[in-house]
């Protein structure tokens, strides 16, 4: 079935093919044929060739001789090395952000974590991975730590996939909804202690849980 894009730029397919590989359409491993996708979307192969190159540098993709593009496989070992570097730099940003964050921060924080909480409310599994990143970039107030948001955005990238995993058992999605409140709460009354302690719990909550799923 073609799914015709308004326009044909590569960014949009980009995001169009990212977002298949995110919610598992496209699982992990298989192989991502150039001319099927173009077919998919209704494109020449060249913008596809062109996505499937810059999603290899986000590292949701795998390019090998005589096989071509696969969708990078899930991994235990990748979720660790992940959640591992995430812990390392994410409390400590978020705390950076809690203490210079001001009212139009506070406000995008805001409506990133409304909008994550209306869409899992509402069963909007797909739109998980996104929502989840863009709630926790803007506790980092990538404003005032630019390097450290692009840091950010390639580990939540990576982990997005293992987010959406996290989230399918039952009760998941309140409990992350819940999780959210208390460290937006915390972080907005800057109290930073409290943020930190939150943030790690959270990430801790979520790479042990996704370890007994991948086992």
């Amino acid at each position: 079935m073609t799914e015709p894009l308004i326009r044909t730029m590569s960014g949009q397919i980009t995001a169009r093919i990212r977002e298949k590989i995110l919610t598992g359409a496209y699982a992990p491993g298989a192989p991502l044929l150039q001319d099927s996708i173009a077919a998919e979307f209704g494109v020449s192969k060249i913008p596809v060739r062109e996505a499937l190159v810059q999603l290899r540098s986000e590292g949701l993709v795998d390019v090998y001789a005589h096989r071509g593009f696969l969708v990078r496989p899930v991994s235990a070992g990748e979720m660790d090395e992940v959640f591992r570097l995430r812990l390392a730099i994410e409390p400590g940003a978020v705390a950076e952000g809690a203490r210079q964050a001001n009212d139009a921060d506070h406000l995008a924080c805001k409506a990133a974590l409304d909008a994550f909480a209306a869409a899992m409310a509402a069963g909007e599994l797909r739109h998980s991975g996104d929502l989840n990143f863009a709630f926790h970039l803007a506790l980092a107030v990538p404003r005032v730590q630019p390097v450290t948001g692009e840091i950010i955005y390639r580990l939540h990238t990576l982990s997005q996939r293992y987010v959406h995993l996290h989230l399918l058992p039952a009760g998941r999605t309140r409990r992350a909804i819940k999780r959210h409140r208390s460290l937006y709460d915390a972080w907005l009354a800057r109290k930073t202690k409290e943020a930190i302690r939150l943030t790690q719990e959270h990430i801790i909550e979520i790479r042990d849980e996704l370890r007994a799923a991948l086992d």
